[in-house]
């Protein structure tokens, strides 16, 4: 359905919808006479759509808010002062809870982490200062959107892959061999990644560039952040206070880290909630002014970031919640396979197994993506609808190859992750030096915080981005009355990926005419089937010499081939089995050679 003939259009964002006719369309003839006062009465009601999340999401908000409060207070001034540390003892020792009473005469309870007398107020300064710093980074990035922000984009992608390299060294040289390894593996990723969409660069911050332009023009926008920056950092008081509360307990590393780790998972949903809803507002914002074709324009309703945030805490909140669990997780692996993805070249049995995880996700991608929330704002649609119909808008016009060539969100994450870094390792250094054995703990956390915090000033650009999409898809012209370099700009991208991509999706050659390579392939895997020949030649034996194949193409070859193995037990003790003469054997030989010979060949 188009964007322009919802029937809820301006109920969205205005709460006036004198101006149309009946099927939703503008009627220009009306231009020429007065407009009538703005009734809300006029605007078409919404619908409270998910209410089911939006409950789950309420009811989670005040079971953790009473954890957080008993877990806090329990060592408030007074070590366990609700007598929460006779549950922890339980954790702590198998013998512990078996023999109570031996255990306390001949192996008292091992507290590992310190004297017992530890106290919430202890720890919870840290993240105090962890709060202050996160805010401090996200209005910095707020402050200096309209005049430095291609510099700080581009800071944010070069330099958060040293960043991590060097937190890396300091978990090795702390010896926590753990993190250490954490910590590389996410700077190689970031290598990876940057390294093989390092030709989408330009475009990318062409398009931030545009985004940072339209918000930096609606102040409203920005005030908004800024006020769920503050709500965020009311919830972090009674998270920190409970969070304080869980590393001062009395029980052994494990039982606090999986503590943690619940209670940041809460953090991390409450946090993309608050996100997204000023994602909601920022977008019914930015489609108004496309649409009006500017912000002083007469026909613009009043109030509009009012009434934006009237629906986006009301009636669309459930989706809001919703979209929240999955969005991000998504989003994030869809990046990663992308990148992947092109730069793998011909081996074409590795890009199939790439392939089928790459449609895998974009069909989660159809039902959980980002515009969803343009959708949300203007429509009041649920989020699978919206998501749906914001992805089928997309390839139906070909602006899904332009999306996809595009990075921006990936450098807004790393703008966001480089500001959760730094606010852990501020933190993490005070904690070193006042109590270095729960520096892990604490700056851990605090990251968290400060991931968050930044998160919410960064949304308001990506709000931009995809209502600029979003229009671009829904009438071109929108942007080309906006920005007409930027729209020509778009529309010679989009010619460009749209060639890439018919040149990619030719037919492939018929089976008389298989490449060499693919053949070379078939009959390697096949000749180191489970890694046999390769290593017979390693203890000298080289009647045939093993080729050399891609690992994970081998790798991957031969765990089919095990995964086939498992099956055999169940065929060949089937009672059944003999029911048909030969049906096993022929079976069994299509299973092998399906997975021998045709796997190479399958794209």
């Amino acid at each position: 359905m188009s964007l322009r003939d919802s029937d809820d259009l301006d109920g969205a964002s205005s709460p006036t919808i004198e101006d149309e006719d009946e099927d939703g369309s503008r009627n220009p003839s009306d231009s020429s006479s007065p407009a009538p006062a703005p009734s809300v009465a006029a605007a078409p009601a919404r619908r409270w759509r998910d209410v089911f999340w939006l409950l789950v999401f309420v009811l989670h908000l005040l079971l953790v808010g009473s954890a957080l409060v008993l877990l806090g207070l329990n060592r408030f001034r007074k070590a366990d002062r609700l007598n929460i540390d006779r549950f922890t003892n339980i954790t702590i020792g198998g013998g512990a809870a078996a023999a109570p009473r031996e255990a306390e005469v001949v192996a008292p309870p091992q507290r590992e982490q310190g004297p017992s007398g530890e106290l919430t107020e202890t720890f919870w300064p840290f993240y105090g200062a962890a709060a202050g710093v996160g805010a401090a980074i996200a209005g910095a990035w707020l402050a200096l959107l309209g005049r430095r922000a291609g510099q700080m984009m581009k800071v944010s992608v070069h330099s958060l892959t040293t960043y991590l390299a060097v937190i890396s060294v300091l978990c090795f040289w702390g010896k926590h061999f753990f993190w250490g390894v954490a910590f590389a593996v996410g700077a190689l990723l970031q290598f990876l990644y940057v390294m093989s969409v390092l030709d989408r660069f330009p475009f990318t911050m062409l398009v931030l560039q545009k985004a940072v332009k339209m918000v930096w023009g609606l102040p409203d926008v920005m005030r908004v952040a800024y006020a769920f920056i503050l709500i965020m950092l009311c919830w972090m008081v009674l998270w920190s206070f409970g969070v304080a509360g869980i590393v001062a307990l009395s029980m052994h590393d494990s039982g606090r880290w999986w503590l943690l780790v619940v209670f940041s998972v809460s953090l991390f949903w409450t946090g993309a909630v608050l996100c997204n809803t000023v994602h909601v507002i920022v977008s019914g914002m930015v489609f108004l002014v496309l649409i009006h074709g500017g912000q002083r324009a007469t026909s613009m309703p009043p109030k509009p970031v009012l009434k934006s945030l009237q629906y986006a805490v009301t009636t669309s909140f459930g989706s809001i919640c919703y979209g929240s669990l999955f969005t991000a997780a998504i989003r994030t692996l869809r990046w990663e396979i992308r990148g992947i993805r092109s730069k793998i070249g011909n081996n074409e049995c590795l890009l199939c197994c790439v392939d089928f995880l790459f449609h895998l996700v974009e069909t989660l991608v159809r039902f959980f993506n980002k515009y969803a929330y343009v959708q949300i704002a203007v429509n009041g649609k649920s989020f699978n609808r919206s998501a749906r119909d914001a992805w089928e808008l997309f390839q139906s016009t070909g602006i899904e190859a332009l999306i996809a060539y595009d990075c921006s969100g990936a450098v807004l994450l790393m703008g966001t992750i480089l500001g959760g870094l730094l606010t852990g390792t501020c933190t993490g250094v005070w904690a070193w030096f006042k109590r270095s054995d729960k520096v892990l703990m604490v700056g851990c956390t605090a990251a968290l915080m400060g991931m968050i915090l930044v998160g919410l000033a960064v949304v308001v650009v990506e709000s931009a981005v995809t209502s600029i999409y979003i229009c671009y898809a829904e009438d071109p012209t929108l942007i080309q009355s906006w920005d007409t370099e930027f729209f020509n700009q778009m529309s010679e991208a989009l010619h460009q990926r749209l060639q890439y991509r018919s040149a990619r999706a030719r037919e492939g050659d018929p089976v008389w005419a298989i490449k060499q390579s693919t053949i070379s392939d078939l009959l390697g895997l096949s000749l180191n089937f489970f890694f046999i020949l390769p290593l017979m030649n390693s203890v000298g034996i080289h009647v045939i010499e093993a080729p050399v194949l891609h690992p994970v193409a081998e790798g991957l070859f031969n765990f089919v081939i095990g995964w086939t193995f498992l099956f055999a037990p169940l065929l060949f003790t089937d009672r059944r089995r003999d029911r048909y003469k030969g049906s096993l054997d022929l079976l069994w030989g299509c299973q092998m050679f399906l997975t021998n010979d045709l796997l190479p060949y399958i794209v």
